[in-house]
């Protein structure tokens, strides 16, 4: 039997909301209290960066961004995150699930490539640069942070993760520079397709792609439904 995966869809949450629910959950899969776990959401508007600084890739002072500037504590550089961006956060034991930290990364972006590929949407990968692509315009970000949260002698689990831009307005990108590239756009599936849909119907897409690129059996956690007309999970 393949090793269990469990969903959870939150909705609309916060960052900081979510953030200090990553925590609990890798401390809790550390642990071995809980299965890997995979969260789904969308997060109110927000300005996140990794653990370099951001002002370099700002085009809006702070104050006139028109939503929050958060430091976390992730790999990569200055991003959005706002309604009708699909954000999938995996909590995973990379230790349990054979996996060193650059195949994790390349799992999450065939996960969204194969994703895409159900709408007909065909993206790539871009020599040095993470995340999903269609030419020279990003449609998905991936930031991760990998840990010990039990010490040494327990895994090493991931937080954060991939923001898959479904009818996210665009527009909140052109205030920084995206992940700091200056020569590259941002794209959506609204962008790509004429008409998006819904992110609740993303969101059972990627969960399929997710249990095959893993390996996983994904079972919802706790007795949440994901919120589309037939959820992928019985």
């Amino acid at each position: 039997m393949r090793p269990v995966c469990e969903v959870r869809w939150l909705g609309r949450v916060d960052y900081g909301e979510a953030w200090g629910l990553q925590r609990d959950l890798a401390t809790a899969r550390a642990a071995g209290e809980i299965p890997d776990t995979l969260l789904l959401l969308e997060h109110s508007p927000v300005f996140t960066t990794g653990k370099r600084t951001a002002e370099s890739n700002l085009r809006l002072p702070a104050d006139r961004l028109g939503a929050p500037l958060v430091v976390s504590d992730r790999g990569g550089d200055i991003t959005f995150h706002g309604p009708g961006q699909l954000i999938a956060y995996p909590i995973i034991d990379l230790r349990a699930a054979g996996l060193g930290v650059v195949n994790y990364v390349r799992n999450l972006e065939e996960v969204v490539m194969r994703t895409l590929r159900d709408y007909g949407i065909e993206s790539g990968l871009e020599c040095g640069l993470t995340g999903v692509w269609i030419g020279r315009e990003k449609i998905a970000a991936i930031g991760v942070r990998v840990s010990r949260p039990g010490g040494a002698s327990g895994g090493w689990v991931t937080t954060h993760g991939v923001a898959l831009n479904v009818d996210v307005d665009l527009a909140w990108f052109e205030r920084i520079v995206p992940c700091g590239i200056s020569d590259r756009g941002v794209t959506s599936m609204l962008h790509v397709l004429g008409k998006a849909p819904p992110v609740s119907e993303v969101a059972n897409r990627l969960v399929a792609q997710f249990g095959e690129v893993f390996g996983r059996e994904m079972r919802l956690a706790g007795g949440n439904t994901l919120p589309a007309s037939r959820s992928i999970i019985a």
